[in-house]
């Protein structure tokens, strides 16, 4: 039991390493998700592969590593959320102020280095095989810290940043739909995944800290730690697989957004008309909803019309958001095809692809929710 604890935190540590490799090769092509997620992964290996050490009894490597424990497992936290930020903020860089998320690991981490000053050898091998009280008063309040109170402080944390990414993936999901017209890719529902696993992860975690605190139970860390290793693969294929939602003209786009010719100009009622009117005239003539991708940048660089004017007037003037607009467009388009018979040399897919569909799925459930039929149930009906 206690060797094949041993080969899983091994396993987690090779496969951490691998990944981060893989994303810094990716993040080349500026992807800055994936370079932040490869330093998780980089953050993840440190602690397994110390973790790692301490199982393996190799106490004496252990000393010089064992103060860094807390604050490596405070950094995994904010750089989860760091991964989220980096994936649905176009302008996410990171920030004097963002970098405060990492002030208590920075805290710990000052205060383990002094404490660990004071302890001998001997005294930090006694600390690391918890054998006991000590005359040295140092020692044992450093124990207490980490066996109880450290304890308390990641608890707290996990509970904080699983808010905060809940609410970060919350309010990005309301926005998709404000910017993109094909949410394939965009959606993060691996993401959501993720989050239900995490709340697990930390559910199993406390669990694990109590039962360790009643007797050295291998059983429930060998458990803990195969479900990890599974989590690191899924994290890892996730974020390699996960195209980059924004791109460097999206970052341009978002940082310039006030510079419109409408940065000075209120948004009344006859410039929005004159936008809706703009907008319609673009839509119907060039048809930009055929391009599966289209985002509302795209339509805003066009317009030369500030983004959030034109999400303003979308919703206040047509009653939508650009996605449903969009896709209006797109469902009419592909009655235009039907009627035209030009569905008989196309499947429904490719009808579905022509008019900037990527998933028959959601092209099936717009055409019913906009036309009261199913594509082939609007064929049949009609005799096309």
């Amino acid at each position: 039991m206690f060797l094949f604890d041993k080969i899983i935190l091994f396993v987690i540590v090779c496969q951490a390493i691998t990944f981060a490799v893989i994303l810094y090769i990716l993040s080349r092509e500026n992807a800055a998700s994936k370079r932040v997620l490869g330093h998780y992964m980089v953050i993840n290996s440190l602690y397994y592969g110390i973790s790692f050490l301490y199982y393996n009894k190799n106490f004496q490597e252990v000393t010089y590593l064992y103060y860094l424990i807390i604050p490596i497992i405070l950094l995994i936290q904010p750089l989860f959320f760091f991964y989220i930020k980096s994936l649905t903020s176009p302008t996410f860089k990171c920030t004097p102020k963002r970098l405060l998320h990492f002030l208590p690991s920075l805290i710990v981490l000052l205060m383990n280095v002094f404490l660990y000053s004071f302890l001998s050898p001997s005294e930090k091998i006694q600390l690391l095989t918890f054998s006991g009280e000590s005359t040295n008063k140092i020692l044992n309040f450093y124990y207490y810290l980490h066996k109880d109170w450290y304890h308390i402080l990641l608890s707290i944390q996990a509970l904080i940043y699983l808010g905060i990414v809940v609410f970060n993936i919350y309010k990005y999901k309301k926005q998709m739909l404000l910017n993109f017209s094909n949410t394939e890719g965009v959606n993060l529902n691996w993401i959501i995944t993720l989050i239900i696993i995490f709340i697990s992860i930390t559910v199993l975690h406390e669990l694990l800290g109590n039962i360790d605190k009643v007797v050295f139970n291998v059983r429930a860390r060998l458990s803990y730690n195969i479900f990890y290793m599974l989590i690191i693969s899924f994290i890892g294929i996730g974020g390699i697989l996960q195209k980059e939602i924004y791109s460097e003209k999206d970052n341009e786009i978002a940082e310039k957004d006030n510079e419109s010719k409408y940065k000075n100009s209120p948004l009344s009622e006859d410039l929005k008309k004159s936008i809706a009117k703009e907008l319609m005239l673009y839509l119907e003539k060039e048809k930009p909803y055929l391009n599966s991708n289209l985002r509302i940048d795209d339509l805003s660089q066009s317009l030369n019309v500030n983004r959030q004017y034109l999400s303003q007037v979308i919703n206040e003037v047509y009653n939508k958001n650009f996605y449903t607009l969009i896709n209006t467009y797109r469902i009419n388009e592909a009655k235009k095809l039907f009627y035209e018979k030009k569905h008989k040399q196309l499947s429904i897919m490719g009808v579905a692809r022509s008019v900037g569909f990527n998933s028959k799925s959601t092209f099936n459930t717009f055409f019913k929710k906009f036309t009261g039929n199913t594509p082939t149930e609007f064929i049949l009906k009609n005799k096309l």
